[in-house]
């Protein structure tokens, strides 16, 4: 909302455009003298109304209205206000949910013919048989040979496990396969052939319909502080209730046996995440972001100030989710000794490579010691528990595995929220609900087990 003050016979208008990369806040300002003769409540209202055209014009929504396609206020969301009010990493996702959920359905409507009713369709629809997707496959794999998976892989700024994906004629995304065939010279058509995968006979998951809907939403109500529509069709939106699927969880001796199988590994950067992973119940992407000068091995502590994801090719630092993401967490005793000779063997490794070692001070690296992804630690976890017929889990439930393990330990929920950075007690307790009640249950049996006989 724009700013009015009067100042003698004129109004002083100014309107904030968010911050530049300095963090300092971007304005605009400009004067509006009303008419001789009128009163002081109409020249309020004039000033008003001219404040709010000034601010349409300087977010370049001066033929913006309830006539505009979704897709034209989408795009102008997206280059004038989320930059300044999102993270990139965010910032990236809402964009991804956008194009690949929203705007196939909804995208060429106006905004008034944009209903709840067709709101509720769209996330129905979602949610029943999620979407159809273009993919891509080359046409002649044989170009990605061994000796040239790696140099592609950082000439297009894509992961070398997509590459070697590609070379075995799988499926792979529009823009990955435009980054490849951009790195030998080619056009799209040239290397890929287009395929159609058919929709999901289940659609997408509960937690994906609410990133979208939130998403959604965040844009109209951008729309309705602008005056651009008079209501937002998300708010009264009923989202499709899903069937309540409970995660797989690795009990205390699975972890202990996967521990031991990490030692199966040839990537000791592979065994040590996952054993991290294990050990702390961090997230994958703050295990990535991990930084040697944020661990303290004299004092046990890690400093989790960091995450790690990839955009544009290329990897970035973020702070964490939340503000209460950013914590210390204590290095049980195993995880020392385990970092201890990590960093070691990491010294050793530098020192052998030379000026071919990427120094990013990393905890967890490639072997040249440039930034490790998530994705990779994941395939390999998948890798190792399928070959020794381990519930089939996700690198992220291994955080889920360390908090049940704490649960069953007895140790306070107040404890577990800060060790894992939820933002409050409530989001412990409703993600661990079904621990919680099993730890119940089995105090209860134990107490009835104590006084047998009694009654």
């Amino acid at each position: 909302m724009p700013s009015i003050e009067k100042r003698g016979n004129t109004y002083r208008i100014m309107v904030s455009l968010g911050y530049n990369m300095e963090g300092k806040q971007i304005r605009k300002t400009t004067t509006f003298k009303p008419p001789r003769n009128v009163s002081e409540n109409k020249a309020e209202k004039l000033a008003t109304s001219f404040a709010y055209e000034f601010e349409k014009k300087c977010m370049g929504m001066t033929n913006f209205d309830e006539n505009m396609r979704f897709s034209e206020l989408v795009e102008w969301y997206f280059e004038q206000i989320a930059p300044h009010k999102l993270k990139e990493r965010t910032l990236l996702t809402n964009i991804f949910l956008m194009n690949n959920y929203v705007l196939p359905y909804i995208g060429h409507l106006k905004l008034k013919d944009i209903t709840t009713a067709r709101i509720d369709e769209m996330l129905n629809h979602l949610h029943k048989r999620g979407k159809t997707s273009k993919y891509y496959i080359m046409k002649d794999p044989s170009l990605l040979e061994d000796g040239t998976r790696r140099p592609t892989s950082r000439k297009a700024g894509v992961e070398l496990n997509t590459i070697k994906r590609a070379a075995r004629g799988e499926h792979i995304r529009k823009s990955t396969a435009e980054k490849i065939a951009s790195a030998f010279g080619k056009k799209l058509n040239d290397l890929f052939v287009e395929e159609i995968r058919a929709e999901s006979e289940q659609g997408i998951e509960s937690t994906s319909i609410a990133r979208i809907r939130t998403a959604t939403s965040a844009i109209f109500n951008t729309a309705l502080k602008k005056d651009i529509i008079w209501k937002n069709p998300v708010v009264h939106a009923t989202s499709p209730r899903g069937k309540h699927k409970e995660r797989d969880f690795l009990d205390a001796d699975q972890c202990k046996a996967l521990l031991g199988y990490l030692d199966e590994l040839q990537n000791p950067n592979a065994r040590v995440g996952l054993a991290t992973l294990i050990y702390t119940g961090m997230r994958s992407g703050e295990l990535c972001g991990l930084h040697w000068k944020d661990v303290d091995l004299a004092k046990g502590t890690i400093f989790v100030r960091y995450t790690l994801y990839r955009a544009e090719g290329q990897y970035k630092l973020s702070t964490p989710k939340t503000k209460s993401s950013l914590r210390v967490i204590a290095i049980p005793a195993e995880l020392k000794v385990i970092l201890k000779d990590h960093k070691a063997w990491q010294e050793k490794r530098s020192e052998e490579l030379g000026s071919k070692w990427k120094d990013r001070g990393a905890v967890v690296t490639g072997m040249e010691g440039e930034y490790m992804s998530g994705v990779y630690l994941n395939i390999t976890l998948k890798k190792l528990l399928k070959k020794h017929d381990l519930p089939d889990i996700h690198v992220h439930d291994l955080r889920h595995a360390n908090a049940s393990l704490l649960i069953n330990a007895g140790v306070p929920v107040k404890f577990i929220s800060e060790h894992l950075g939820h933002s409050n007690t409530k989001t412990t307790e409703d993600i661990y609900a079904h621990v919680y009640n099993s730890t119940a249950e089995k105090v209860a049996s134990a107490i009835s087990d104590a006084l047998d006989g009694v009654i």
